[in-house]
């Protein structure tokens, strides 16, 4: 009902009581850090080239906090209609602040920095200079103002202000006296400084060479002048890291660098259209599947610098870099530890020690062989523009990400750089297939007790110590994966028929259920016609579909027997090839492959169906999906067949056009569990050449192959043999 045909309908006003300074306060400024953090980012927007925090003995009135800035300052009719209006629309409404001869983009936008002020300290006292205007002093009590009773009866105290207090001709000056928390109290002090220092040094990006923006801290305890916060030798040289870009098509393209301590490094170029990436990332979150055609989230560039902490790795950094302690390292790598979000240069988050993992990288699920690195390895950056990214927002208590789309398809392409990361990490540990010896290392908890004390006796936070047991049980989970493999190395043909039985119980349970709903629904269209005739011909299709799944599972049948033996039953290679690039059709039309097939001779060999298919349609899958990255030129496959030269065997020759295989890995894609494939699982070529060496024959590669790419060459006996 419209509020005039209400009866007895009144207005009445909503009021806010004084308090709620105080309040917002505490709530939506989650630690004393972020406050100063709050602060510090308006002297920067308000086109500062220096920031100076700095914490004061004052005789009378104990210690006291300043953070002074040389910006642009503010004049009385500033103070009185901006700074005196709590969330004010100034900074929406004037995105940019002119920065020497240039224009920066202003990073607040909400008008809250001043609650950073009440949570800090009872009063204010506030001596700001805008060029050619007098000096202006702001002082305010926040207790006198939550006695106020009423917003209406709040004021603050405006008066002609000192210019000497001023260090530079324009800037401000903010001193909050009467602290509300302890600076200076043992321990305890101690630790809110170093949480501060930590947070002031990832105001900007670690890397960043540029000196427009610096940031100077002068601790309770310290007799010298404010020193600028800067980084350290061991994060300019990193062991791992991976710089570049993803554009507004959605294209990444990259640089990764390995510089060990000793021995040779490398470097290496990937690119990746916006399609494969896709691809990439639905093998380990099915959310990829609503990505629009292009990205929605806007392009970004980023750097991830990584390290490895075991002992060996921690002492090897303290003699090359000359740290006393081992101590030192995880800690110059803990004040910037995690991925950092900034926007026009500028920190975003983490803000608070609790939002170092805003990105989840600790709570990943772990689906593929090798290991996978912590928040406590990493030191990134990712940079965005309120421009280009106007949806990738930070919540008011600057803890993490506002949660729409274009967040949610930012974070998932953010995990995948660190996975692109991890799996040149993994390749450059000198991966290889472990002795019978070396089987059961993984299962050793004495590292990860020492590790542990080591956090311990270094009073590191449990967010530390957690990666340890994370690791530990991914070596668990890594050896005992080894421990399979290695034992189904010697019972390949009882682990086939193991796999077959499994595959034929779900299909077989599956098709069931899939067939009964086929069934009702042909009922269905046949006593209610579909007004739409495409239905009815997707139906088809879906029969189709159920057929060649029971046919698959026909293939596999005869090696889910325990009374399996090789060699009863002879295949057709073109035909089963054909079935597998039928299997695959989607995949082969969306990628544009151009595939061929050319038979000399005789193709029948006296290999099972379901043993032949198995072989080509791991090495079809291999194929296409290096194809699939090879944007250049076009997408080519061919399988050859031939006579051997060996009487009474058929040759096979699979060529491709894709990338080929680096020269160190021409060995390892044969090992179980070795995988470039972000999220692979590393047996496709394994089972391939398993089957093919129970026949006799060898799974072989040359590249560059025929096309320019890999080729994968093997013999099996003719069914004439």
């Amino acid at each position: 009902m419209p509020p005039s045909k209400k009866k007895s309908a009144v207005s009445v006003p909503l009021r806010l009581h004084p308090r709620v300074f105080a309040a917002l306060g505490s709530d939506l400024v989650t630690s004393d850090a972020v406050a100063v953090l709050e602060l510090v980012k308006n002297g920067y927007d308000a086109g500062a080239d220096w920031v100076a925090v700095r914490f004061i003995k004052d005789k009378e009135r104990g210690l006291t906090l300043e953070i002074e800035d040389n910006g642009s300052g503010m004049d009385r009719d500033t103070v009185k209609d901006v700074w005196c209006l709590v969330a004010t629309p100034f900074r929406e409404e004037n995105k940019e602040t002119k920065f020497g001869d240039g224009v920066r983009r202003v990073t607040g936008s909400k008008g809250l920095g001043r609650l950073s002020a009440a949570r800090l300290g009872k009063s204010l006292e506030m001596t700001t200079k805008k060029s050619r205007n007098d000096c202006v002093q702001v002082d305010v009590v926040w207790d006198d103002l939550a006695k106020a009773g009423s917003l209406d009866n709040c004021t603050v105290e405006l008066s002609e202000g000192d210019q000497a207090k001023l260090e530079t001709p324009t800037g401000t000056l903010l001193r909050i006296y009467d602290l509300n928390a302890d600076w200076d109290g043992g321990e305890n002090g101690q630790r809110k400084v170093d949480e501060l220092r930590e947070g002031l040094s990832r105001l900007k990006p670690p890397f960043e060479k540029s000196r427009k923006f610096t940031v100077l801290l002068r601790a309770p305890d310290s007799k010298d002048e404010a020193q600028e916060i800067t980084g350290s030798v061991l994060l300019e040289n990193p062991t791992y890291r991976i710089k570049g870009s993803i554009n507004a098509k959605g294209k990444l393209d990259c640089d990764y660098t390995f510089a060990p301590g000793t021995g040779k490094g490398r470097s290496e170029n990937f690119t990746q259209s916006w399609d494969t990436l896709k691809e990439d990332i639905a093998r380990s979150d099915d959310r990829v599947k609503s990505f629009s055609a292009a990205p929605l989230c806007g392009p970004f560039a980023f750097e991830i610098r990584a390290w490895d902490l075991d002992p060996d790795s921690v002492t090897e950094a303290m003699e090359r870099f000359q740290i006393t302690k081992k101590s030192a390292v995880r800690a110059q790598i803990r004040a910037f530890k995690g991925i950092s979000l900034y926007r026009d240069r500028v920190l975003v988050l983490p803000k608070g020690e609790g939002a170092r993992d805003w990105l989840g990288l600790d709570l990943r699920r772990v689906s593929k062989t090798g290991t996978r690195m912590s928040t406590s390895q990493i030191v990134g950056y990712v940079e965005v523009s309120a421009d280009a990214n106007p949806r990738i927002l930070d919540t008011s208590d600057r803890e993490r990400l506002a949660r729409n789309p274009e967040v949610e398809q930012f974070e998932l392409l953010l995990r995948h750089i660190v996975s692109v990361l991890e799996n040149q990490r993994d390749r450059d540990r000198a991966m290889r297939e472990p002795k019978a010896t070396e089987l059961f290392k993984g299962l050793d908890a004495e590292p990860l007790l020492a590790q542990a004390q080591e956090l311990i006796t270094e009073k590191a936070d449990v967010s530390e110590v957690m990666p340890l047991l994370v690791r530990f049980n991914e070596d668990l989970r890594t050896s005992r994966d080894r421990i399979e493999r290695t034992f189904s190395h010697y019972s390949r043909l009882a682990t086939i028929g193991l796999l077959s039985q499994i595959l034929i119980h779900e299909i077989g349970h599956n098709s069931a259920i899939i067939g009964q709903f086929i069934t009702l629904v042909k009922d269905h269209f046949e006593r209610n016609p579909p007004r739409d005739a495409s239905l009815a011909k997707i139906l088809g299709l879906a029969a189709e579909a159920l057929a060649s799944l029971a046919s698959v599972a026909d293939r596999f049948r005869p090696l889910a027997s325990r009374s399996f033996a090789r060699g009863k039953r002879s295949s057709g290679a073109r035909a089963i090839w054909q079935s597998c690039c039928d299997a695959r059709g989607q995949d082969i039309q969306r990628r544009g492959v151009d595939v061929d097939v050319s038979v000399r001779g005789d193709d029948e060999v006296q290999v099972d169906p379901g043993e032949l298919y198995a072989i080509l349609i791991n090495l079809l899958d291999n194929s296409l999906y290096w194809l699939g990255r090879n944007d250049e030129g076009k997408r080519k496959l061919r399988l050859d067949i031939a006579p051997a030269r060996v009487a009474k065997r058929v040759k096979f020759f699979l060529h491709d056009s894709g990338p080929g295989i680096d020269k160190e890995d021409r060995e390892r894609v044969f090992w179980p569990g070795f995988t470039r494939r972000p999220n692979g699982f590393g047996m496709g070529l394994t089972v391939a050449g398993e089957i093919i060496t129970g026949h006799g024959g060898e799974l072989e590669l040359e590249s560059p192959g025929k096309l320019g790419g890999a080729t994968f060459t093997f013999d099996l006996p003719s069914k004439s043999n």
